[in-house]
């Protein structure tokens, strides 16, 4: 029995589990909460990896500690239904309602529209068209995919990135703007919040199992030994993410240099960053890293998601043909454009990411199996999670003057609060029983 991976075996499964996390959001929001954030790009970029670095590896050992590949399997002990529908809906946002659409439209907006110079309807949906038609051929080939994502984009996308910072960190002295909004008085908190929108919490459930399933297949065997191995490779993709954000938001904050408005989205600030260091080469440099990074993430959530739905509904589709569904079912959705996918996919993340943060903090602190624990704290954190949606969506939320008294809650984390006390109550229940 082999106790642990060799370095040569280690580095493609992290690379691969680093280029399927890397996607449209992580390129997406960095600029932009960097160029907000200013001179406080340090504690906001904390708060962002938090929830864009640490709480995925969570999600990826939370998969490890149940020691299987079926999802539903982390919030079993809730109750199985309630698992089911969580994970689904949790696949569903992670996959083609919102993040695999949005690889699509982004790698569009920024990599291919300004080549074009013209905005027709027809060329976003032939583009994105001969998009899907790649990552589902390439997700439903098991023996391509680590050899795409581990050896070819995956090394492609990171020469491109560095090119970029290259000529960032050798422009002249960092002199970031005043900070804005939230991110002058709760920098943490805000940046914290931000990280929501790579959807990675979500998406680490689906790559710990598939990275769980790469890591049995060389020959890992016992729970110890396979906890450790997902940890190892978590930690090598979380540093290249973390020092990937870090330049990508401190490219943002120096941007106050020659840029200067508002923007909605860190695609702008990445563009006039392209064209400022990189000059008439800039867009392409930029197109290769957009376009490397939403096709590795889209190929490695299609496979994934393939997986699982084809586990959830009793194998009653094969999995080629859950990939088709959920590669068809992201090219429509795309077509939608990146500005709307973005809207609708703030409410429902502000109440999946609770959710989910709960469930892995409980599986990784050993409740997992323990149903007086995870029934107390989940069902109380899931009704605040719904109260935390229906804020993002602006829809009056019903006794939010009592809700106030809870604290954190005006700062969006009242589940939290209430997370811990519920947690406390089901140990001293399971103890007392």
């Amino acid at each position: 029995m082999n106790n642990s991976l060799s370095l040569n075996k280690l580095i493609p499964v992290s690379l691969v589990l680093f280029s399927s996390f890397f996607g449209a959001g992580n390129l997406l929001f960095p600029p932009l909460f960097g160029y907000l954030a200013g001179s406080n790009l340090n504690i906001a970029t904390l708060g962002f990896c938090i929830t864009g670095v640490s709480l995925p590896i969570l999600g990826v050992l939370a998969i490890a500690m149940t020691g299987g590949t079926d999802l539903t399997e982390v919030a079993a002990p809730v109750n199985i239904a309630y698992a089911k529908i969580v994970m689904f809906l949790s696949s569903m946002a992670i996959g083609p309602l919102f993040a695999i659409p949005r690889t699509a439209a982004f790698s569009y907006e920024i990599g291919i529209k300004p080549l074009l110079g013209t905005t027709e309807t027809w060329q976003l949906a032939l583009y994105s068209a001969l998009y899907f038609a790649f990552s589902f051929y390439v997700a439903n080939n098991p023996s391509k995919v680590l050899n795409w994502l581990g050896k070819i984009l995956t090394p492609a996308l990171l020469v491109c990135l560095a090119v970029l910072f290259a000529k960032v960190l050798l422009a002249p002295s960092f002199v970031p703007g005043a900070p804005q909004d939230a991110y002058l008085n709760t920098p943490f908190l805000k940046g914290f919040q931000e990280g929501y929108n790579t959807m990675d919490l979500l998406a680490s459930f689906l790559f710990g199992a598939a990275t769980l399933t790469s890591i049995k297949t060389l020959g890992i065997e016992g729970k110890k030994n396979l906890i450790r191995a997902c940890l190892c490779a978590g930690l090598i993709a979380a540093a290249l993410l973390a020092v990937i954000y870090y330049f990508l938001g401190y490219a943002g904050a120096e941007a106050h240099r020659y840029l200067s408005g508002e923007f909605s989205n860190g695609a702008g600030i990445l563009v006039a960053t392209a064209h400022e260091y990189l000059g008439a080469g800039g867009t392409a440099i930029l197109s290769a890293i957009i376009i490397l990074a939403c096709l590795t993430t889209s190929i490695g959530l299609i496979a994934a998601i393939a997986d699982y739905f084809h586990i959830l509904f009793n194998q009653k589709l094969s999995k080629k043909a859950m990939g088709f569904l959920v590669a068809l079912l992201s090219f429509l959705l795309s077509n939608f454009g990146l500005d709307m996918i973005i809207k609708m996919a703030i409410p429902v993340l502000c109440f999946l990411y609770p959710v989910m943060i709960a469930l892995a903090l409980l599986n990784v602190f050993g409740f997992g199996g323990n149903k007086r624990v995870f029934r107390c704290t989940m069902w109380i954190v899931t009704l605040f999670a719904v109260v935390e949606g229906l804020k993002a969506a602006a829809i009056p939320v019903p006794m939010e003057s009592i809700l106030a008294s809870v604290p954190l809650y005006m700062e969006g984390f009242g589940w939290f609060t209430v997370a811990v006390i519920g947690a406390a109550v089901g140990v001293i229940w399971d103890r007392v029983s």
